[in-house]
């Protein structure tokens, strides 16, 4: 029987207790994942407490290094979720395949954002990382 870790590498990403009260109220990924050692990169975002009205969003980024050095969005690698009331909590996920890259790019990174300066949204990214390319090497950013 497989297991999940078998297949998937599972990054944890950033997490926050102030969306809105981060700078420039956006959550970025410290280290971007190496692209090259998968087939496809996916990220699941979650935030809870967003105002009524406010918009979380969630992009894709490409770069050249890890630390996202040169970072370029990704056309279509996004989400967006708009606010109901205070208790909402949602889920956003935006993928992209390695192959859709810009060439010269290998890294992925993500950026969660919002429209509420209230600073009162927690808020967590998750890197999902799939189809490994080298089937015998540990799975690893």
């Amino acid at each position: 029987m497989h297991k999940i870790n078998e297949n998937f590498f599972l990054k944890f990403g950033e997490v926050t207790s102030a969306l809105g009260g981060e700078s420039s109220d956006t959550l970025t990924t410290l280290t971007f994942v190496n692209a090259e050692n998968y087939d496809v990169i996916g990220v699941a975002a979650i935030a809870s407490e967003v105002a009524s009205d406010a918009v979380v969003t969630l992009k894709l980024y490409q770069a050249t290094a890890t630390n996202g050095g040169g970072s370029a969005t990704i056309t279509g690698a996004s989400d967006t979720f708009t606010s109901t009331n205070a208790t909402d909590v949602d889920v956003l996920f935006a993928q992209v395949r390695s192959a859709d890259l810009t060439s010269g790019y290998q890294y992925v990174g993500a950026k969660l954002s919002t429209g509420d300066g209230s600073g009162t949204e927690e808020a967590a990214m998750i890197f999902i990382c799939g189809k490994p390319r080298y089937g015998q090497a540990t799975l690893s950013e």
